[in-house]
């Protein structure tokens, strides 16, 4: 029996599936009304066992991975990852809405579609149910596109040191505070979810870093 049990901070209303912050005298009672659908509702064993499985079956509305691989990723593959970052997220986009785009070439050319991706990342609705996003999208995209455009700049100087100082031009804490947000919606939604693997996309990012910073290290100590 769990009826004894203190619901957690919050919980899908079984009626609206909204997501509601509960306070101490609801999470005790398991009592509260919906400010969605305005209705009483009482989380009986029934009602916790249902709302469980719903939790459990919820998956990441974007790509869920941890700040550390972004980062990670992002200076070996020297940004080549932060395609790859957005096409991912395009992608989940296009299933969950059914849009009719190519997630692959807006991975592409994702200088022109950065303030797009993040744009909807911060206004999508679900996501703002479970989270209000404080990152500002147009900031964050316009400072990822400056700062990969002077990463791209320093790298055409005929000099290796060059090519090394432009992977470190970190372009990609622009893309940090959207990641966090994910990952708070994520973990919310799920508790149990599990981060995104690693992928052969992930792989080929990581391979292909490894051999460029070799072949900088080697041309560095010639």
């Amino acid at each position: 029996m769990r009826t004894q049990e203190i619901l957690p901070e919050s919980v899908l209303c079984p009626n609206c599936g909204v997501e509601v912050e509960l306070d101490e005298i609801e999470r005790r009672e398991r009592k509260f009304i919906c400010p969605q659908c305005e209705k009483s509702i009482e989380m009986t064993d029934e009602v916790m066992t249902d709302h469980d499985q719903k939790i459990q079956s919820r998956k990441p509305l974007f790509l869920y991975i941890p700040p550390a691989r972004l980062i990670l990723l992002s200076i070996t593959s020297m940004s080549l990852y932060e395609a790859y970052w957005i096409y991912k997220n395009w992608q989940y986009i296009k299933e969950r809405d059914n849009l009719n785009i190519s997630p692959f070439w807006r991975g592409v050319f994702g200088i022109f579609f950065c303030h797009s991706l993040l744009r909807r990342i911060h206004e999508d609705q679900e996501s703002r149910s479970i989270q209000i996003p404080t990152f500002s999208p147009g900031t964050l995209a316009t400072g990822w596109v400056i700062l990969l455009i002077i990463a791209n700049l320093v790298s055409r100087a005929p000099s290796i040191e060059a090519s090394i100082i432009a992977a470190f031009i970190s372009s990609f804490l622009c893309l940090v505070p959207v990641q966090n947000y994910i990952n708070v919606v994520s973990e919310k939604m799920n508790p149990a979810q599990k981060f995104y693997g690693w992928s052969s996309g992930h792989i080929v990012c990581l391979v292909f870093g490894i051999i460029v910073w070799a072949l900088l290290l080697i041309g560095l100590s010639a």
